[in-house]
């Protein structure tokens, strides 16, 4: 038996999202429901998010939160766990709730986003000029994976080590990957 997925028409999903209490992200007429996260996977956004505001503080970039959505294109809307925006913030319009503009985006990967954060994600935010890094982190390991925009595409590096400095580039500071895990429970 065939089950039929229904295909949303992007004003449909924004109609959705303005009433919804869940945020659900929107790829070319399917939505994804955005589930609730783990302790870790709090735990590690808001270090993140601390270590970039603290970093950040005398620049002209602003981070912001999972509640943020960004625009990839016209049939295409993610929520990533961190963003940041340098400059002049550019919104699809008045709202404010579509940031098109982000230079940094980061994702906490969790079992069942693990391969979406590392394919599909990156695809997406691949094709956002603005985006010039893409961080993903691991909810279950000290793990990170640092994706630079380069000529030729997506330079990735991999760090394992707490005391491993992560050079975020286009933002111009770095993160220690160990700062980012305090007090996260980790698996033997």
């Amino acid at each position: 038996m065939a089950i039929e997925i229904q295909q949303w028409t992007v004003e449909e999903y924004l109609a959705l999202e303005a009433e919804s209490e869940i945020k659900h992200e929107y790829i070319d007429g399917e939505i994804y429901p955005m589930t609730g996260g783990t302790g870790n996977h709090s735990t590690i956004i808001a270090y993140t998010i601390a270590a970039l505001v603290n970093l950040l503080s005398e620049s002209d970039c602003v981070v912001r939160s999972s509640d943020m959505r960004v625009g990839v294109d016209e049939t295409k809307y993610v929520y990533p766990d961190v963003s940041v925006a340098c400059g002049e913030p550019v919104y699809a319009d008045d709202s404010e709730v579509i940031l098109l503009n982000p230079k940094v985006v980061v994702e906490v990967t969790s079992p069942s986003s693990i391969e979406r954060d590392h394919v599909l994600k990156l695809e997406l935010y691949g094709a956002v000029p603005s985006i010039q890094g893409y961080l993903i982190l691991d909810q279950e390991r000290v793990f990170a994976q640092w994706n630079l925009r380069s000529e030729s595409g997506w330079r990735t590096r991999q760090f394992t080590d707490p005391t491993d400095e992560i050079e975020l580039e286009p933002l111009g500071c770095a993160l220690r990957l160990g700062s980012l895990y305090r007090r996260v429970k980790l698996g033997s």
